[in-house]
């Protein structure tokens, strides 16, 4: 009786040594927490599409102004292997020029150039989810927070022109989906969505400042969809 017993004992204090290696051994590959830093640029689209009431010329200039590229930078720091906080910045800009368009106006005909120079900057403090998988080689990472976007446009028609800025608080969520090719070094894909209004503007002709109020009918949708491709790198902690 007494060697069976002396046996099971050996037996789980074995196997609880053998486990405690285990974990050690995992936690080699599993770290606790970390603050990381990341950089992307990729495609972005603006939401809103033209009015259907413009003329179908300024309608497809205005339509085309929708895309352009965004690039920007992302930092956080993970309280555990889950949780996190951060901030995000991201500046988005498109432009578009054309030159001579019809238009005709009371049966008139006339020919007029426009172009547009348009950057958006965000800063969004983040609040972030993540999920570890394959021993923390691919991670998830979900993050939203509120965000702050300050506006800018150089427009230019005909022979005049003028700059248009404005600021508006609005909402930031992103998606990244990380694989670490390189210790503490990942790749990384990002979605990002960014939800936001203008609902005023300065506008500066160079002669006059005039601060122009919208109706909630005609705010402008800042709203936009940006997808991006970057590098991350992690400090860790173990």
């Amino acid at each position: 009786m007494n060697r069976i017993c002396l046996i099971l004992i050996l037996i789980v204090a074995g196997t609880d040594i053998i486990s405690a290696q285990q974990l050690n051994h995992s936690g080699n590959n599993m770290h606790s927490g970390g603050l990381w830093v990341g950089a992307a640029t990729g495609p972005g689209w603006l939401v809103e599409k033209a009015p259907d009431s413009l003329m179908p010329e300024i309608q497809d200039y205005f339509n085309k102004l929708r895309s352009g590229w965004n690039s920007g930078f992302e930092t956080g720091y993970f309280i555990n292997d889950y949780i996190g906080f951060g901030a995000k910045y991201s500046m988005f800009n498109t432009k578009q020029q054309v030159d001579s368009i019809v238009v005709e106006f009371f049966s008139n005909i006339f020919y007029i150039n426009l172009s547009s120079d348009m950057k958006i900057h965000t800063l969004s403090p983040m609040v972030y989810g993540r999920l570890p998988l394959f021993k923390n080689k691919l991670s998830v990472n979900g993050g939203i927070g509120p965000t702050w976007l300050f506006y800018r446009n150089i427009g230019k028609a005909v022979n005049d022109s003028a700059m248009f800025k404005g600021s508006s608080p609005g909402l930031s969520t992103v998606l990244h989906v990380s694989y670490e090719v390189f210790p503490n070094f990942s790749l990384d894909v990002q979605g990002s969505y960014i939800h936001a209004f203008l609902k005023e503007f300065t506008q500066d002709d160079g002669n006059t400042h005039k601060v122009i109020k919208l109706e909630k009918k005609d705010y402008q949708n800042l709203s936009r969809i940006d997808l991006s491709f970057g590098i991350v790198y992690t400090f860790r902690r173990k």
